[in-house]
């Protein structure tokens, strides 16, 4: 008995000294991220006391290559695993391992890694695989929060109002009470805030009825407002806060560069629209105006704007327009712009009696001193339209680039200097805002009705189009 009894004592110690050897071994390999998937079975069934989340922490600060090495090997059965490894993949911006284990987690029931994924596919504008990704998970604050991203991107309008009161009852009340400030769930929800602490509804010559696509449209649109209440052109322009229009309602058609093109009778459908213009703020394009409705990317700054909002009041580029451009056919018959005259270069007879002529076709004339000449006499006798040089500081008739793509016509500017009207980046003169004050309606563009009819009557639809003209904002 004492002879069998010794030999299984020897047995267990070289059982046991091997274990140690193994034991021993296998930590190695996990440090030198070698270990097989073979090998970490063994090991976990020698050191049970030791659990992964223990194994992966010490790793994960002093030896991330084997950190990683062994997270791969259990990530298959322990989702939190695989979601730390979409965590670390996305961190280092490898997006298509991160989606792989965001994935291999979502097939372990992890929640989190949904969300996480759910915001790498918005990112992409891959919003097509969101919903069902969010809708196990929509209990959760963050998850109902970009939901509603995604229905406001995709026009999902039923969903935006059928889920308005879960978002009012979660900890998104303050998103729910931003998209009702925009309209998002109609009219009869809407918050009615009209940026009372800019409007100077006794001074504006125009008011601008802002709309996005989005949610970062509808927040720029109203950062684009914060920053406009700055500008001197607020006292004349008030900008209503944007309201939410569903993209595929407007059909915009446009590449990334190009101007934005989009369906102008949508606006027909849209409620309770009281200004006499239309801003679109949409995610991308070349910004303009068109008749009575100016386009803008979410990327355009408040300079952009102004600029754009010149040309609803009656201010014309001064960068040269297309050779084709209506206003540089031929001399105008009369004004048509705050800052530029198309005008013949050459003249002759009496200088006052030119004088007085040509001024009787410029919105600036009381703003020209008498002392400031207008015309130069050439060698050949003849009077030169522009003012000299000398007096490039005052106020007068300068050429201008606007129609020099047109060599039968020469247009004229206030200034000399180049200005807004030019370059976006540029200020817009203060003697710009004085020739405005003179006659502030006199140059506006029509509403957006224009447009609307315009576009029906390329359809065909000749009666609704007249109809909707009656209907045209004047003044």
């Amino acid at each position: 008995m004492a002879v069998y009894f010794k030999a299984l004592l020897v047995m267990f110690g070289i059982m046991l000294l091997s274990a140690l050897f193994i034991i021993e071994d296998y930590n190695a390999k996990i440090n030198n991220a070698t270990i097989t998937r073979q090998q970490l079975k063994l090991l976990e069934l020698l050191t049970p006391i030791t659990d992964v989340e223990t194994r992966l922490a010490q790793l994960q600060q002093s030896k991330p290559n084997a950190w990683l090495h062994l997270a791969k090997l259990y990530a298959d059965s322990q989702g939190e695993v695989a979601y730390q490894l979409g965590v670390h993949f996305q961190q280092q911006q490898q997006l298509a391992f991160a989606t792989l284990w965001y994935q291999t987690a979502i097939r372990q029931a992890h929640s989190q890694a949904r969300l996480a994924l759910a915001k790498i596919y918005f990112n992409q504008q891959e919003y097509q695989s969101i919903a069902a990704l969010l809708k196990p998970i929509l209990n959760n604050d963050q998850a109902l929060s970009l939901r509603y991203q995604v229905a406001l991107q995709q026009g999902e309008l039923a969903f935006i109002v059928e889920n308005q009161q879960r978002l009012k009852a979660s900890e998104n009340s303050t998103l729910y009470y931003e998209l009702a400030q925009y309209w998002a769930f109609g009219a009869d929800v809407a918050i009615d805030v009209s940026n009372s602490r800019y409007a100077k509804p006794f001074s504006c010559v125009i008011s601008v009825q802002l709309f996005a696509t989005n949610l970062n449209g509808l927040r720029h649109g109203q950062q684009l407002i914060d920053d406009f209440s700055q500008h001197p052109l607020s006292e004349l322009i008030c900008l209503q806060t944007p309201r939410y229009i569903a993209a595929d309602v407007l059909d915009c058609q446009h590449q990334k560069h190009q101007r934005i093109n989009c369906r102008a009778t949508a606006w027909r459908q849209q409620e309770l629209i009281n200004s006499r213009y239309i801003g679109l703020i949409v995610e991308q394009g070349g910004a303009y105006v068109d008749n009575g409705i100016m386009y803008l990317d979410q990327q355009d700054t408040v300079d952009v704007l102004v600029h754009e909002l010149s040309h609803f009041i009656g201010f014309v580029d001064e960068y040269p327009l297309p050779s084709q451009h209506q206003k540089c056919q031929q001399n105008q018959s009369a004004p048509f712009a705050h800052n530029i005259v198309v005008l013949t270069s050459d003249y002759q007879g009496q200088r006052e009696d030119i004088r007085a002529q040509v001024l009787a076709q410029v919105p600036w004339r009381s703003l020209i001193a008498p002392t400031t000449p207008i015309l130069s006499r050439n060698i050949q006798g003849e009077w030169k339209l522009g003012t000299p040089s000398e007096f490039q500081d005052e106020i007068g008739l300068f050429s201008a680039s606007t129609c020099e793509r047109n060599g039968n016509v020469k247009a004229f500017k206030p200034l000399s200097k180049r200005t807004k009207l030019e370059y976006f980046e540029l200020t817009l003169p203060s003697q710009y805002l004085e020739i405005l004050r003179l006659a502030p309606r006199q140059f506006l563009m029509p509403s957006y009705h224009f447009n609307v009819s315009k576009a029906l009557a390329e359809q065909g639809e000749l009666g609704q189009a007249i109809e909707l003209l009656q209907e045209m904002v004047i003044d």
